[in-house]
């Protein structure tokens, strides 16, 4: 590609020419720059007075604006810890609360359990006491009365035995039959 490109005739003996030069061999147009500097400062001016500052007013406004919306969410931030330390607080309370009321309750019921207990233990003591004295009555009431039968047996063994002048085999048959005959009546009656 390099082989393909030629130079121009004529350029190739051209001396260089340093920017300085250019610059120098310009013909400054004085009058054009001066008006083209007060077109500047004017159209400058006028910006500044009819648009800068409508735009610093708006960006102003709008800083404003963000600053309270910032001072805005700051309190609304701090009223929400303030909110929730209180409730935090007051369901610590409601839970300290509970739990006395809840611990005061088991008492009442152990309190209660222990008055029941007692209770029935005295009234198994009572029932004791009285079935002990039944018994000892109804104890007393079988002894008077198996003395009666006893002596009553007695009597009337005594009765058969002088009625017959018996022998020790007969003696005791008898006094069987008796007993036997006895028995059976008491047991119906």
């Amino acid at each position: 590609m390099a082989a393909d490109f030629k130079m121009p005739e004529g350029r190739r003996d051209a001396p260089m020419v340093s920017p300085l030069e250019v610059l120098g061999q310009m013909k400054w147009q004085w009058q054009w720059i001066l008006s083209q500097a007060v077109a500047f400062l004017i159209l400058y001016w006028l910006l500044r007075k009819f648009a800068f500052a409508p735009i610093q007013n708006i960006l102003r406004e709008r800083e404003e604006r963000v600053r309270q919306a910032i001072e805005e969410a700051e309190r609304q931030r701090a009223e929400m810890e303030q909110l929730r330390a209180e409730y935090e607080q007051h369901l610590a309370h409601i839970e300290e609360e509970a739990r006395a009321r809840l611990q005061e309750a088991m008492q009442q019921a152990y309190q209660a359990r222990d008055a029941l207990l007692t209770e029935a233990r005295e009234q198994a003591e009572r029932i004791l006491q009285r079935t002990q004295e039944q018994i000892a009555l109804e104890r007393e009431k079988l002894m008077a009365e198996l003395r009666d039968f006893v002596a009553d047996l007695a009597v009337r063994i005594a009765e058969k035995v002088i009625e017959r002048n018996l022998d020790r085999a007969a003696h005791h048959e008898l006094i069987n039959d008796i007993l036997e005959k006895e028995l059976r009546e008491r047991t119906t009656h």
